[in-house]
């Protein structure tokens, strides 16, 4: 007969089992419930997933398929079950997913190449396949998880991006052609341009040369008349071959200053630079205008600077360009009006100003007065004769000594031009020195 109490202690013992085993099964419950609850989450996740998802067993029997699997290969998820995925492969290409399928169960573990899949219709769907050891199971048999992407639209980007690179290579390719053409025709142009410049610059030269033979002849015949060589001349002789003179004078000035042009539009002018005194310089230049002035009633005045001053230039061809801008002014100035002469030192270089006070020039016409053959004046008003060469002649003798001609005006004032020389030897020959703006008339 067993003791009380030993019966005491094994009813005890079962009591506590039971409890045991009550919250064991609890646990249990517990855990197949979250179980449940993380299988439906997987399951939303896998029915969902926006890429085509396939859990296939080891030899590539489809177990589980979502929607958008199906989608991809054409068929209901359902309909996919229990069929092959070699199946949705070419006959020439299901020897190499078998090879990657055995490379996996052998310990790769994952694996991703393109194949095309052969929906049901015969189309061919380019895709990226991963593939992956998803589970392992009784017997060591493996579960494989199928991740698809459908290649299709980037094949067809690219596919439109090659076309696009193919087109636009072509454009390319044509627009350079253009390009090369339009500068074939631009540098002909220019040959063109240029053979017709030369030929208008030995044209002026011969022409002008031609021209100056039979005026030097007058000029001397008219010296004999004037000497009275051949007898006498009446006064009314004498005035009429005093006019012929100055009118051969006149246009011999205007056969050289189309030479000039020639020279300087053919680049063969020749200069003799040297450290000219500017003072004896400007008294040469203005002593062949002062007569203009008397016989137009203008007033001139010679405001002068430093009579010691030189300048680094050509002194006649600085006589010259002196010479066409007081020769201007006078023309464009009326009777009764002031022409002044002035130099200073500015800087590296010394400024020369011829300052009028005739009718001024429009402020968008003051680089035109330097173009070639261009004469401006008043609406209304005679025109002043000459050839318009005067002043681009004297800007490009300027340029060719290493300085400038500017011209500031004001409409009803005047103007005033200025000849800008370097005081020494430039560092850099043909470089013009800096020039201040002349200043505007007061």
């Amino acid at each position: 007969m067993v003791p009380q109490t030993e019966l005491l202690d094994a009813l005890e013992l079962l009591s506590n089992a039971e409890e045991v085993v009550t919250a064991l099964n609890h646990a249990l419950i517990d855990a197949v419930k979250q179980l449940e609850t993380e299988r439906g989450r997987f399951q939303s996740l896998f029915e969902f997933a926006q890429d085509p998802f396939l859990v296939t067993d080891e030899a590539g029997v489809i177990e589980e398929a979502n929607a958008a699997a199906a989608h991809l290969l054409g068929v209901s998820a359902r309909s996919l079950l229990d069929e092959s995925v070699a199946s949705f492969v070419d006959h020439h290409e299901r020897g190499a997913v078998a090879a990657r399928m055995e490379g996996i169960k052998s310990g790769r573990g994952i694996d991703r190449w393109q194949l095309e899949v052969r929906l049901r219709d015969g189309t061919a769907v380019p895709v990226e396949v991963t593939v992956t050891t998803l589970e392992e199971r009784a017997g060591g048999k493996a579960a494989l998880c199928w991740l698809m992407r459908d290649l299709s639209a980037r094949r067809e980007t690219q596919e439109s991006i090659h076309a696009l690179n193919r087109v636009l290579n072509a454009r390319v390719a044509q627009r350079t052609r253009e390009l090369e053409l339009a500068l074939e025709g631009e540098q002909s142009a220019r040959r063109e341009a240029e053979s017709a410049n030369r030929i208008k610059s030995e044209l002026f030269a011969r022409l002008s040369h031609e021209f100056r033979t039979p005026l030097h002849a007058v000029s001397g015949y008219l010296e004999i008349l004037q000497q009275n060589i051949h007898g006498a001349l009446s006064a009314a002789q004498r005035q009429d071959v005093d006019r012929i003179h100055q009118a051969q004078e006149h246009l011999l000035m205007l056969v050289n200053m189309i030479l000039d042009f020639a020279k300087l539009e053919g680049g063969t002018v020749e200069l003799t630079l040297s450290d000219i005194p500017i003072d004896e310089t400007l008294r040469g230049a203005e002593s062949l205008v002062i007569p203009q002035f008397a016989k137009k009633h203008i007033t001139y005045q010679r405001l002068g600077g430093d009579t010691t001053l030189t300048a680094y230039a050509d002194r006649e061809r600085v006589q010259q360009v002196i010479v066409n801008l007081l020769a201007n002014a006078v023309k464009f100035t009326p009777p009764g009006g002031t022409v002044q002469l002035e130099w200073a030192v500015e800087g590296d270089c010394v400024l020369i100003r011829v300052r009028d006070t005739g009718p001024g020039i429009p402020q968008n016409k003051l680089e035109l007065i330097f173009e070639p053959f261009v004469q401006l004046r008043p609406a209304g008003s005679v025109p002043a004769g000459g050839t318009g060469l005067g002043l681009a002649i004297s800007r490009d003798l300027a340029r060719a000594m290493s300085g400038e001609v500017r011209v500031a005006s004001a409409v009803d004032v005047g103007s005033v031009f200025t000849l800008s020389l370097p005081l020494r030897r430039p560092l850099r020959q043909g470089a013009p020195p800096p020039l201040s703006e002349a200043n505007p008339p007061e």
